[in-house]
């Protein structure tokens, strides 16, 4: 039996460290080191095992001479108790010798590996779980070294079970790595990083990155660069002065809605500041497709703001339309008029020929005024058989044309499934702003000047004329 001396061993370890220091990829001598180390110390073969998630062990790199086989995959919970599992799990290292095997444990292990000799390290990671087994091992006969030798044989196999342990972690490093990429692609949502102050591009995801012809497109430009065509320096809307405080530490999220220019789809966009991995302040804009959400609210909208039987604007589209348009007036200087009527015997429809007719007439009465180019776009239905009439930046020309029309058309029998009914208007006139400048002030003047013209005997137009204040 040789006996390796002191200065023969701390030679070996020299030569191990300079092994793993000298290669581009430290994981490549490995297998060089287990046959140096092997021959050193009189081992037939070398292994290393590494266990995936389901704790099984494989091999990874092996050194074996005269004919030895080692399983290619270990799984140690089919042939280990829990607790034989945790001894070797709490082992610096295990050296087991055939003629000298004491416990269960150890007589399981030779025979599983069928070897005279073994030389087990248990690798483990920071929480203390067994992510590999380093070792040597020979079934020719008994492997006999000298407590010293022992120690030294062992010593080395740990410098690599450790060095192992550096590319376990790495690779799970960058398989969750590989995984948050494959969430952040797969989730939904746009994403992407930019440098809070140099507005770099740092990040973005699949998703964010496609419309714009993928991140190589985008890495390295500054977010306008990256996002849009025609800009050259940072957005006037970018919220980035909302993110941080007046000591430029990170503050809460900011969220606003955004258009996209080229294909007019919708976002709902959310700013934050974080610390990026350099340790550089970043800027985080995460953004969820809002489309077809802005699609149902117009729609909704727009239902609320229609009448359902004639499918006119209704009262509550009137308010706010007429604010709007009475802000414009106001800023233009421009005048117009407010046109306020309804049908002079719509209850006789209603009473004689049933509210199944008197609704088919109002009906027929809506489509007829959207059609006509005098009165599309201004038409509201105000309640039961009254309407509304808008008339922005409207001449007396212009306006007696519409009155023309109405009181003409409204004459005239209207053809409908198994009746013509004839139906005159009474309409009242306001203008704006002379007989009021808000909407509650209009529809006041122009239903007073409405029944003006019933008293008067329908069928007939009635400005308003607003009653002189008496004196005290």
């Amino acid at each position: 039996m040789k006996i390796s001396t002191f200065e023969q061993q701390q030679d070996l370890f020299v030569q191990v460290l300079e092994e793993l220091s000298r290669h581009s990829n430290p994981y490549e001598p490995i297998s060089g080191i287990l046959k140096t180390t092997c021959d050193f110390f009189g081992f037939a073969c070398g292994f290393i095992y590494e266990a995936d998630h389901t704790q099984t062990f494989h091999l990874r790199e092996s050194y074996v001479r005269f004919n030895t086989s080692i399983c290619e995959t270990i799984q140690i919970s089919k042939y280990l108790k829990p607790d034989e599992i945790a001894y070797i799990t709490n082992t610096s290292a295990i050296i087991i010798h055939k003629q000298d095997a004491k416990n269960e444990l150890e007589k399981k292990l030779l025979h599983f590996f069928h070897m005279n000799t073994i030389l087990l390290i248990p690798i483990i990671d920071a929480e203390k779980q067994l992510i590999g087994i380093a070792g040597m091992m020979d079934r020719r006969s008994e492997v006999l070294l000298y407590e010293p030798e022992v120690n030294a044989a062992c010593s080395v196999m740990k410098v690599v079970g450790n060095h192992i342990k550096l590319r376990v972690y790495q690779h799970k490093l960058e398989a969750t790595k590989e995984s948050l990429l494959s969430i952040m692609d797969h989730m939904g949502i746009d994403i992407y990083v930019n440098d809070f102050y140099t507005h770099e591009i740092l990040y973005a995801n699949k998703s964010m990155a496609d419309p714009y012809g993928g991140l190589p497109n985008m890495m390295g430009k500054t977010c306008w660069q990256a996002l849009y065509s025609d800009k050259t320096g940072e957005c006037d809307y970018c919220p980035q002065k909302k993110l941080i405080d007046e000591n430029g530490e990170p503050t809460k999220a900011y969220s606003w809605d955004y258009q996209r220019p080229f294909d007019k789809s919708w976002f709902r966009v959310f700013s934050a500041s974080f610390p990026w991995v350099d340790g550089r302040l970043a800027h985080v804009v995460t953004s969820v497709d809002i489309t077809e959400n802005k699609r149902n609210e117009e729609l909704i909208k727009e239902m609320a703001g229609l009448d359902t039987l004639t499918k006119l604007r209704n009262r509550r589209s009137l308010l706010y339309d007429c604010s709007e348009m009475l802000k414009r007036a106001e800023e233009s200087g421009t005048t117009g008029y407010f046109l306020f009527f309804d049908l002079d015997n719509f209850k006789t429809v209603n009473d004689t020929l049933g509210h199944q007719t008197g609704d088919e007439l109002l009906v027929a009465m809506a489509q007829e005024l959207t059609e006509n180019p005098l009165t599309q776009d201004r038409i509201y239905r105000h309640a039961g058989d009254e309407f509304v009439l808008l008339c922005e930046d409207t001449s007396s020309e212009k306006l007696q044309e519409i009155l023309d029309y109405l009181l003409g058309r409204f004459q005239q029998p209207w053809q409908l499934s198994d009746s013509a009914p004839v139906c005159p208007l009474s309409i009242g006139v306001a203008s704006f702003p002379k007989d009021g400048d808000t909407v509650e002030q209009l529809l006041h003047a122009s239903d007073t000047a409405m029944y003006s013209a019933k008293r008067q005997g329908k069928s007939r137009v009635c400005y308003y004329e607003a009653q002189p204040v008496k004196s005290l």
